[in-house]
């Protein structure tokens, strides 16, 4: 007995070194780690996931982070771009803001965060032509507060006016989604690399595909998106090319299709600086105030002396 135990305990000792084929804790730096965002691996820094938030009701049930429900892309200090689907019910209603909370900076679902890494809703922006699984999957939060200039953890992804998404290029998204069908969410934040494909591709595999609202990809290797990544990010050599939206359930395999962003780049803008605008205090526009006002009266002035 005593040989056994000694042995038993040098097979201790020597398994955290040994190579494993699906992603133990023994092989998270290695190339070929592999975890079922389904399909994804984790990110040896925080380049991307800097960019994304969790979406949460405003109380856990038991732990921080059990009620996490979708992700969501931040696109200024304070808006979150996500999944229309997520933020309404089967009526296409908005659910109500306050109940919401987003957190941020942090790359493990339920790890515990302070009030500097959490933000409550304002207000809901659903695209208004948004049909639920179908088209215009599209969502933006408003936040009550900014995201903190300082924490260099959180932020804002590059929208850029133009992107040339040819056939071929290689992109990464991300979520804290279900690492199976109706399976548990996961953790950490997980990646998956895809490749931007012809839409015939998605035409073919994915029966509502619409080549005008949607970016058509296909996994690197076997992947695929779960409820809990939704309105996670597509990105595309540094900038937002899509998120994940228009799905029910787990979607990927041969071919993923994600909400474009250049496509709705005019409406996602617009209602940004819509909600910024209408969000500033009275005084801000004091000085535009003042130059309209003493022009009117200089302008009358002239007149009267004119006349």
């Amino acid at each position: 007995m005593k040989a056994y135990d000694l042995l038993l305990s040098i097979l201790l000792i020597l398994h955290p070194f040994s190579k494993a084929d699906r992603g133990t804790v023994s092989d998270l730096s290695d190339d070929t780690f592999e975890l079922l965002i389904s399909g994804g691996h984790k990110p040896d820094s925080n380049r991307y996931s800097r960019h994304v938030v969790s979406i949460r009701t405003l109380n856990y049930v038991e732990v921080q982070g059990d009620n996490h429900f979708c992700s969501g892309t931040l696109i200024s200090s304070r808006a979150v771009l996500t999944a229309a689907h997520c933020v309404t019910d089967r009526y296409k209603a908005s659910m109500n803001p306050r109940g919401l909370r987003v957190i941020f900076g942090h790359v493990d679902r339920l790890a515990y965060y302070t009030e500097d890494h959490t933000s409550r809703v304002d207000q809901i922006m659903v695209h208004p032509k948004y049909e639920r699984y179908k088209s215009h999957d599209l969502a933006i939060l408003w936040l009550t507060t900014r995201i903190p200039s300082h924490n260099h953890d959180v932020v804002p992804l590059l929208m850029r006016k133009k992107a040339n998404l040819t056939v071929g290029i290689h992109c990464i998204t991300m979520g804290w989604g279900q690492i199976y069908q109706h399976g548990p969410y996961s953790d950490e934040l997980l990646y998956m690399d895809v490749i931007i494909s012809n839409s015939s591709r998605c035409d073919e595999n994915i029966s509502d595909f619409n080549e005008e609202e949607s970016v058509c990809v296909k996994p690197m290797k076997e992947g695929e998106y779960c409820a809990g990544d939704m309105g996670g990010p597509l990105i595309c050599r540094g900038a937002l090319a899509g998120i994940i939206g228009g799905s029910l359930g787990c979607a990927g395999g041969k071919a993923m299709k994600f909400v474009s962003f250049l496509k709705y780049r005019k409406w996602i803008v617009g209602t940004v600086h819509g909600m910024t605008a209408s969000k500033r205090p009275l005084f801000v526009y004091l000085p535009a105030y003042y130059w309209i006002l003493t022009n009117i009266l200089h302008w009358l002035w002239k007149i009267q002396w004119e006349l």
